[in-house]
C-alpha cells in the first residue's frame, strides 16, 4: 500500500461549491495518483482561521463528497480508498474554533501554523494528527530542534508537499516568483530535515491537478538529494503516512483510541457507513448501543 495524504479540494470555503471542470480535474488527479501506486488517498479541505465553521449544522461541516466519489470511481478502481482531511491555516491559537468537534467528521485533522507561537501550540497542546508547513514561502521564524523534536516525541508528524516544486498546470517555468518558491522550498525542507533529525516526516503531493503527481521512485530520488537515507526516505511515503491515517481514524472508530469495534481494517472504508459523517453523533456510539454495553452494565452492578 502507498499513501498520499494531500489531494487538494478545489474550494476553501464551506459555502463555495466546485464547478464541473474542477470536479473533473479532481477525478483525473485521483485516477492518475492511483495509477502511480497511491491506493490510499486523502482529500484535503484547506480553510483559513477567519472562515466560520458551521459546527451546528452537521450536513455542512464536511463538504467533501467521499461517498459519491467512491460510488463513481470504485467499480472501475476497486483498490481505491478515499478519506477526508481538514487543514486549518492558523496565525493565532486563540482563533481556533471547535477543533475537537471536527474529529467526528474528518479522518485527519491538520494544522498549518503561520507563526512560531502557533507552531509551539500545535506541538504542545492542539489535538491534531498532522502539522503542515507552507514550504513555498519564507518562514517568519526558525525551526528549532527542541520544538520539532518535542512534537515528534508526542507522535506528531510534519508534512512535506512536493507540488510546490512544479509550476502549476503548465509545468516548470522560469519566472522569478516560481524560482523564489522553489528556493524557499529547498531551504525550508532542509531546515525541517535538520530540526527533525530526519524523523517524523510525511511526504504528500498537495496536487491540484494530475500533472503535479509523481511516482514513489521520483519522490525517493528527490529525498535522497536532500540528504535522507533510503530507509528514512521510504518511511516518509509508507510507514509515517500510514501512522497518521491510523491515528486519525482511531478517533472515529474507537474508544479513546484504544478499543476498535468491528472486524474491518482501520484504514479500509469499504464496510463503513460514510453517511455517519452527516450525523451529529458521528462515528462514535454509546456503549449501551453496542454488544459491549452489557459488559459495561454488568461492571456497574458489581
Amino acid at each position: 500500500m502507498s499513501y498520499d495524504l494531500n489531494i487538494q479540494w478545489p474550494c476553501n470555503d464551506f459555502q463555495q461549491k466546485p464547478t464541473t471542470q474542477e470536479l473533473t480535474t479532481l477525478k483525473n488527479t485521483i485516477i492518475t495518483n492511483l495509477q502511480v501506486g497511491k491506493t490510499h488517498q486523502v482529500l484535503n479541505f484547506t480553510i483559513n482561521e477567519t472562515i466560520k465553521i458551521p459546527l451546528n449544522d452537521a450536513t455542512k461541516i464536511n463538504p467533501l463528497p467521499i461517498k459519491k466519489l467512491l460510488e463513481e470511481l470504485g467499480p472501475k478502481f476497486p483498490s481505491l480508498k478515499l478519506f477526508s482531511r481538514i487543514t486549518i491555516q492558523l496565525s493565532e491559537p486563540s482563533k481556533l474554533q471547535g477543533l475537537s468537534k471536527l474529529n467526528n467528521y474528518y479522518d485527519i485533522i491538520a494544522i498549518q501554523p503561520l507563526s512560531e507561537k502557533t507552531l509551539q501550540q500545535a506541538v504542545l497542546s492542539i489535538e491534531c494528527d498532522l502539522i503542515s508547513l507552507n514550504l513555498g514561502s519564507k518562514f517568519p521564524f526558525f525551526l528549532k530542534f527542541k520544538t520539532i523534536g518535542t512534537g515528534i516525541q508526542k507522535g506528531k508528524k510534519f508534512e512535506i508537499c512536493y507540488s510546490q516544486l512544479i509550476g502549476g498546470s503548465s509545468g516548470y517555468n522560469d519566472n522569478i516568483s516560481t524560482n523564489l518558491i522553489k528556493k524557499n522550498w529547498f531551504n525550508n525542507v532542509l531546515q525541517l530535515i535538520r530540526s527533525s533529525r530526519s524523523r517524523g516526516l510525511v511526504v504528500s503531493s498537495g496536487a491540484q491537478n494530475a500533472l503535479q503527481i509523481r511516482n514513489n521512485n521520483d519522490i525517493l530520488i528527490l529525498l535522497s538529494t536532500l540528504g535522507l537515507d533510503k530507509s528514512r526516505a521510504k518511511s516518509c511515503i509508507t510507514t509515517n503516512p500510514e501512522n497518521v491515517l491510523i491515528n486519525g481514524r482511531l478517533k472515529l472508530k474507537s474508544y479513546k483510541q484504544t478499543i476498535a469495534i468491528g472486524n474491518e481494517d482501520i484504514i479500509d472504508n469499504d464496510l463503513e457507513d460514510l453517511d455517519k459523517k452527516s450525523n451529529l453523533a458521528g462515528y462514535k456510539r454509546k456503549f449501551d448501543d453496542t454488544s459491549t454495553g452489557k459488559l459495561l452494565k454488568k461492571a456497574k452492578r458489581n
